[in-house]
């Protein structure tokens, strides 16, 4: 139990209560989600137990707040020893199945959003919104390249066939469970941050090709791709933005939510 905050963490048949530290990455240029839990294990039970692919599942958020609650589902991508006495656990998020799920099909004359539906339907995840454009693709191959690389290929394919800027597009699995294809944001409340109440500091970037950050209370909830409003009296600033990347960080140091923003570039 982190304070002020409550955790819930399953990792493999383990039940874990407590935990010195926890990092949760979301970020919108990326395919996959990813967690870092760090485990007491003064007996190397949990570590000689634990495997590749074991369910993760992750709960946190404050303490009689019942909405307050961040839920996260993922497998065990590594261990590692950080100490004599404590195990780190590296996980990986659902959508690691783009990743693993291989195609190797071809389509003629079909229109882009059906291509698209049919490889991410491979991935056995649910899909839902797909938001590009209607163009029929004459003729694509995908020859045993991952469905996260097969939707990669038909999004350059129609770029450079029908001149479309893919640039605030992206490919995430969305709070509902369901994969997106889309330049939209990810549907939920606004977050707002705010000098003297939740925001730490806010650290705007000096260049276009930098992104800027802000640092808060803990948000659960938050991920990437959703609005953050930010309110900033020291800049005078008051602006709704779509976080890029967000960082929930929980350990004995502090807990912290960070948030990046700025120009976008497309994903993968």
């Amino acid at each position: 139990m982190i304070e002020g905050i409550n955790i819930r963490c399953n990792i493999g048949p383990f039940e874990v209560l407590r935990s010195p530290r926890i990092n949760l990455v979301y970020r919108r240029a990326a395919v996959v989600s990813r967690a870092e839990i760090t485990v007491s294990d003064p007996g190397a039970e949990i570590g000689g137990s634990l495997q590749t692919g074991m369910a993760v599942q992750l709960r946190f958020g404050y303490r009689g707040e019942a909405n307050l609650w961040h839920e996260w589902q993922g497998t065990v991508a590594g261990l590692e020893q950080s100490g004599p006495d404590a195990l780190s656990v590296a996980a990986v998020g659902r959508e690691q199945a783009l990743l693993d799920t291989k195609i190797t099909r071809s389509f003629h004359g079909e229109p882009a959003a059906l291509v698209a539906r049919r490889v991410l339907e491979a991935t056995g995840l649910p899909v839902g919104e797909i938001n590009i454009p209607a163009d029929i693709l004459p003729h694509i191959v995908f020859s045993n390249v991952s469905a996260a690389r097969a939707i990669k290929q038909l999004e350059q394919s129609l770029a450079r066939s029908f001149g479309h800027d893919f640039s605030r597009h992206s490919v995430w699995l969305s709070a509902d469970g369901q994969l997106t294809w889309s330049d939209a944001d990810e549907p939920g409340d606004t977050y707002v941050f705010e000098t003297a109440q939740n925001l730490f500091v806010h650290s705007p970037a000096h260049s276009p090709a930098a992104l800027s950050e802000i640092t808060a209370c803990p948000a659960p909830g938050l991920i990437a791709g959703m609005r953050v409003r930010i309110r900033d009296a020291r800049r005078g600033v008051n602006e709704l933005v779509r976080a890029l990347e967000v960082r929930h960080e929980l350990g004995a140091g502090g807990n912290k939510t960070i948030v990046l923003y700025g120009t976008e570039r497309g994903w993968g």
